[in-house]
């Protein structure tokens, strides 16, 4: 059984096909259930002989993550893989429904939350596993514990890294958490994706962005590399890592930092009302 977040559209419908092609029963998530749907059709008429199931919850809500987890616990005796793939940017500075930075809330908060609330639900696989799509974007973010839910100035691209820093530093600190546990995490970054996350906004943007959208991987291609991550044997027991095209890659200094990962584990168990600890 797996979940794959934001699977009603690019990178994620690709890596909900990939992984039911292989032999995976499928939930896919989305924020509407129009999309799910649509996207649970899709898949379905690819893959006929594979077991899809609908989950639907906006990531930009606490409650509707709990929501969402405490669904799939009553609905599922357990869950063996959770890829936490969906992601967001807005162009404009905005508070979520919780009065939170909405990139920070979408992209790391709400499978941060959703992450702790299924472990019970993982646990109870033979040999659970969890993804975390990240970004080489991470690079061009600088540490600030204050700047994730506040930034005195926003801008997309440095709020989308912050993000995704944020991402790496969750999977190393959740590895650690889990060091005594048969659940691994692993992070990926899957690549220049033709996803068109970013829209152009000026005349400069509407020049380039299509460009280096041009050279950007097909969703289906770059799903291989979280797929990998979610079933493959080589993968056994691995856990803490950040891959690029099925190889460890180095993350920044600023993502490789454990105090920097313990404040923000901190910081974010204080947003989700959670324990520091990974007892509910």
């Amino acid at each position: 059984m797996v979940l794959v977040t934001g699977a009603t559209s690019g990178l994620g419908l690709a890596t909900a096909g990939r992984l039911a092609a292989s032999g995976s029963t499928v939930i896919i998530h989305g924020p509407s259930q129009e999309t799910v749907t649509a996207a649970r059709i899709a898949l379905a008429s690819m893959n006929p002989s594979s077991d899809f199931h609908e989950a639907v919850a906006d990531f930009s809500s606490q409650a509707e993550v709990r929501a969402l987890a405490a669904d799939i616990q009553d609905r599922f005796s357990r869950l063996d893989v959770l890829v936490n793939n969906a992601a967001t940017v807005f162009d404009q500075q905005a508070l979520s429904r919780d009065g939170i930075e909405r990139t920070f809330a979408v992209n790391h908060l709400a499978p941060y939350l959703l992450t702790r609330q299924l472990l019970p639900a993982i646990e109870r696989s033979d040999q659970g596993r969890i993804v975390i799509v990240a970004s080489e974007a991470h690079r061009n973010a600088v540490w600030d514990i204050d700047g994730f839910d506040g930034p005195d100035s926003y801008d997309r691209f440095d709020t989308y890294a912050r993000s995704k820093l944020a991402n790496l530093l969750f999977n190393a600190e959740l590895a650690r958490r889990l060091e005594d546990s048969s659940v691994t995490t692993n992070a990926v970054h899957p690549g220049t994706v033709r996803t068109r996350l970013f829209r152009p906004r000026n005349a400069v943007e509407r020049v380039v962005m299509p460009i280096l959208d041009l050279r950007g991987a097909a969703p289906e291609v770059a799903a291989d590399g979280i797929a990998w991550l979610a079933d493959s044997h080589d993968m056994s027991g691995r856990t803490g890592g950040y891959y690029h095209k099925q190889k460890p890659v180095e993350p920044s200094p600023a993502a490789s930092d454990e105090q920097n990962a313990f404040e923000l584990w901190k910081l974010s168990a204080e947003l989700t009302d959670l324990p520091w600890g990974l007892t509910q």
